[in-house]
């Protein structure tokens, strides 16, 4: 059972963690790469089903070469889980939107995320940032109804493929439940 004072600290935990996401999201949408990078610890990892990055430099250097396609990005994290490990770690689960744009193509994402938390240098940050798929597509695809697809996962000039979520089976198994 914990103390009052430990609760209470978890509780100023999850606030700080919450508004870890909402800079991440602002932060990368306004281009501040080197600043989404500095919300990861310094042996952080971004990691997706298809790709594993490590160590700021090659965070910040991902995310400049992910997005160089792109006029505009909107990340909106709607709701978020946290469970405690320790007072200095958490793990969570985050579930997202974004949509990402330039003059050829609007993109619509559904996505989900599966934190590693720690706290460094008295600050929450990223550990580490596994993306998961609902879908991602053009709009002109949205509206085609290929959401429904199983291969929900439609990016120009890349390969179509089965997005990862739903998971049933549980391939990449969230942090929905207290460790």
């Amino acid at each position: 059972m914990l103390t009052l004072e430990e609760r209470i600290g978890q509780l100023e935990s999850r606030f700080e963690i919450n508004d870890l996401l909402v800079r991440y999201a602002v932060l990368l949408d306004d281009r501040r790469f080197g600043e989404v990078g500095e919300l990861f610890t310094s042996d952080g990892v971004f990691a997706s089903p298809n790709s594993v990055t490590t160590g700021r430099a090659a965070i910040v250097e991902n995310f400049r070469a992910k997005h160089a396609p792109f006029i505009m990005t909107m990340h909106d994290p709607h709701a978020s889980a946290v469970f405690f490990t320790s007072s200095e770690q958490a793990r969570g689960t985050v579930l997202g939107y974004a949509e990402l744009a330039n003059d050829e193509h609007t993109i619509v994402t559904n996505i989900r995320y599966q934190d590693d938390y720690r706290r460094e240098d008295g600050s929450w940050k990223f550990e580490k940032r596994h993306v998961l798929s609902v879908y991602g597509m053009t709009v002109a695809d949205f509206v085609a109804g290929r959401a429904g697809d199983a291969d929900r996962k439609r990016w120009p000039n890349r390969p179509v493929a089965a997005a990862e979520c739903p998971d049933a089976e549980q391939r990449f198994p969230g942090y929905l439940v207290a460790p």
